[in-house]
């Protein structure tokens, strides 16, 4: 496409290159404007590893660009059918995805990656060349940006002869002619990665409609069999970058990036503290350079530190976690938020991790406000390990120092620490994760790698809004439930892509139901659960968040056996998560399926041993059968755990009445009224109580505007009509609590009336 001049700028007195057409091509019009678009999409870039392009101009009818001279040779005779240095081609790496990644957040896509376009200076920098076939957009090009069209699609800009030289870095998205945007260079990189680590094409044949079938349908031989000493994490990163669809590629070049330079910080030579020693080898210099005697002595020794080193590892075995809340000092309201955020975002993702019970958040934080030690918390929540970590600000970068410690002894497994702009506070959550992953050595398919190197969202203020959320939501009050509503909207506003935030709006639409109390449109509220739960499933059909917020939804809705399927395949992808067991539970008793669902509860509680809502069940559980006894004891064990906990006292009121505790009945359910803002309400139904006994009680309690109060209240008054006409007003309103009709002894009463099969047929329950 040119020819290039050495030149000295008279004015400046600088060398620099100069870029002529050819002759032959100088009234060509699609090569003037590859010239020109090259001059464009390189001026709107200003970094280090992006040749610099001066400016462009026509002397004597002959364009020409004057841009920085570069002394060296492309990667393309660098490489030269032989694998580079491990240490210069992660260097390199990282050097060109800066450069990608920077161009990328200009709007310009490259369309070009290959060595030839890959300069190496003489000092090792990287440079990448000729964005003659880039095409730079308003803003920053985003993985779900469409405009950007293929080669094929507009006029050709490359000669016959140079598009043999570019096919076999093309992405199949290329390939195939549909729209690109910035994955097309990631996919080409990691063609060149391959190279740079095999000294071969990833993909090779004699013509172009070879190579195009290979891009498009094979995968290309693993690295390992041209390159043996390659690491394996290695082998992984090219493998991901070379996923022929790009919505499992790296989505973008900071995530490639980062995986290149912790790749580098793993493999970098290390040195024993206090102790001066010759640096240990990384795996790209291991020699026999020794004597056999020399030799013996290695092995010998080998064998003693194999054995120590397994003891010790064994010793520090860890099936069980606990993520304690982090800690911070900045005292600045906006990082706060961090706090919580990633101690929490850390815990769904290593819940995912197969072989490893993760205990909840709620579950630690309980246990970590009793006491932060993390020995003590190791003790309660009965796991091996421990997460602790402490956030500092500093300007606009947040320092994270995580440590996983042994809960028996309070030693350290393992530490590092990270730092990021605050801007990239969602990348953190993955890094610990995946670093903590690596440590244990765990084995993880490669969906399940994919799933860990998966950002939820790019858009920074979308997760501060997401987190924000989910910290209300936890409160579970009905104050706090459209504050979590709120935020979520706010994330989906900055991120429509935000699965896990359409899936945290699903489930406090479906928490609202319950603990907002009379006045709320059930139905509307149902219709945004589901809404919101099925849109977080189209946009990540692999989250378990998203098939356990539908299956609540559908739950709620009375449509059974559709949410089992959904609790089932959320369990089925994180078996760690307590509140699936426990919403599964409370389905599984109102079917009447009473030892699955004290199965699943117990399951819960092995993951949140303090889980209030999974104890007060078991009690319910126990009551739907006609044992109250074993459901007062479970209620007020919960009481002594936490006095707070108005759940408790519910279960209590209802089993101390089915007994003919009246007195404490009463006692149980004024406490409820007053923990819930309504002190005058329960000082009422103490007095008619006090005038009128039981059936005082009763009598105001069918006044009470609930209609399955109401309904109740009339059904142990043994008043059917009234009773059947509240449960008709509840089942117009799809009252949710509907859902235990057939197996609440609030009702029993009314079971052998006609009317009562015909409302448990309507409701969808088992005859």
């Amino acid at each position: 496409m040119g020819v290039v001049y050495e030149a000295e700028d008279t004015k400046l007195g600088r060398h620099v290159a100069l870029k002529f057409l050819p002759q032959e091509l100088e009234r060509d019009p699609q090569a003037l404007e590859r010239f020109r678009r090259e001059a464009r999409a390189a001026s709107a870039l200003n970094h280090p590893n992006i040749c610099t392009i001066y400016e462009i101009d026509e002397a004597d009818g002959q364009p020409f660009m004057a841009m920085e001279l570069l002394e060296g040779e492309t990667l393309r005779d660098r490489i030269a059918r032989k694998p580079l240095d491990p240490e210069l081609l992660l260097d390199l790496s990282i050097q060109i995805l800066s450069a990608l990644e920077a161009a990328h957040a200009k709007g310009v896509v490259h369309r070009d990656i290959k060595p030839a376009n890959l300069f190496v200076t003489n000092l090792g920098q990287a440079k990448i060349l000729d964005f003659g076939l880039a095409k730079q957009q308003g803003g920053q090009a985003k993985p779900n940006d469409s405009a950007v069209p293929t080669i094929s699609q507009e006029e050709h800009l490359t000669s016959p002869g140079a598009a043999v030289g570019t096919v076999a870095y093309m992405s199949p998205e290329q390939v195939a002619g549909k729209e690109l945007d910035a994955r097309t260079d990631l996919f080409s990189f990691g063609a060149v990665l391959y190279e740079m680590a095999t000294g071969r094409q990833a993909f090779s044949g004699t013509t172009s409609g070879v190579i195009f079938h290979a891009i498009l349908e094979k995968n290309p031989a693993p690295v390992s069999r041209s390159n043996p000493e390659v690491p394996p994490r290695l082998e992984e990163i090219i493998a991901k970058a070379l996923e022929k669809d790009r919505d499992v590629r790296y989505q973008h070049a900071a995530d490639f990036r980062a995986d290149l330079k912790r790749l580098k910080r793993d493999t970098s030579s290390t040195s024993s503290a206090g102790v001066e020693t010759a640096p240990t080898a990384p795996w790209w210099t291991r020699k026999a350079t020794v004597a056999g005697a020399l030799v013996v002595v290695i092995v010998l020794a080998a064998g003693f530190l194999a054995a120590h080193f397994l003891q010790l590892a064994q010793s520090q075995t860890v099936h069980s976690i606990a993520v304690l809340p982090f800690t911070g000092s900045s005292g600045n309201p906006d990082a706060e938020f961090l706090e919580d955020g990633i101690s929490i975002g850390v815990t769904d993702a290593l819940s995912e991790l197969p072989n490893l019970k993760v205990m909840s958040s709620s579950a630690a934080q309980r246990s970590a406000k009793k006491n932060p030690d993390p020995e003590k918390v190791g003790s309660d929540l009965k796991v091996d390990a421990v997460l602790t970590g402490r956030i500092e600000e500093r300007g606009d970068t947040i320092l994270v120092n995580a440590e996983l410690v042994n809960a028996s002894d309070s030693s350290e497994i393992w530490g590092q620490q990270y730092s990021e702009k605050m801007t990239d506070a969602a990348a953190l959550q993955q890094e610990i994760v995946r670093d903590i992953s690596d440590k244990l050595r765990m084995k993880l398919s490669g969906a399940e790698k994919e799933r860990l190197s998966k950002r939820p969202t790019q858009d920074p203020e979308a997760y501060r809004m997401y987190v924000l959320g989910r910290h209300e939501w936890m409160q579970l009050l009905p104050q706090s439930m459209p504050r979590a509503i709120d935020y979520f909207q706010q994330a989906i506003a900055k991120d429509p892509s935000y699965a896990a935030a359409y899936a945290g709006l699903s489930e406090a639409y479906g928490t609202l139901t319950v603990v907002a109390g009379p006045g709320l449109s059930v139905r509307d509220a149902l219709d945004k659960a589901e809404t919101n739960a099925r849109r977080a499933l189209a946009l990540d059909p692999s989250a378990p968040e998203s098939h356990m917020a539908l299956a609540e939804a559908l739950r709620d809705e009375w449509q059974f056996t559709a949410a089992e399927a959904e609790y089932k395949r959320a369990i089925e992808l994180n078996p760690n998560f307590a509140d699936t067991h426990v919403g599964y539970g409370v389905m599984l008793a109102a079917l009447g399926r009473f030892q699955e669902a004290l199965q699943e509860e117990q399951k819960a509680l092995d993951l949140d041993p303090l889980n209030n809502l999974a104890m007060v069940w078991i009690g319910q559980i126990a009551a739907f059968q006609g044992d109250f006894d074993s459901c007062i004891a479970q209620a007020q064990h919960v009481t002594d755990l936490d006095p707070g906990y108005a759940g408790a006292y519910v279960a209590l009121s209802g089993c101390y009445l089915a007994k003919g505790m009246d007195a404490e009945a009463v006692e149980a359910f004024a406490k409820v009224l007053t923990m819930s803002g309504q002190p005058a309400v329960a000082d009422a139904i103490r007095q008619s109580f006090a005038s009128g006994g039981r059936r005082g009680f009763l009598v105001l309690s069918a006044h009470a505007p609930d209609p399955m109060e109401k309904a109740g209240a009339y059904a142990q008054l043994d008043d059917k009509e009234n009773a059947f006409l509240w449960l008709n007003k509840a089942y117009d309103v799809r009252e949710v609590r509907l859902m235990n009709l057939k197996v609440d002894p609030t009702y029993t009463s009314l079971r052998s009336d006609p009317r009562f099969a015909g409302l448990v047929k309507r409701i969808g329950l088992p005859q």
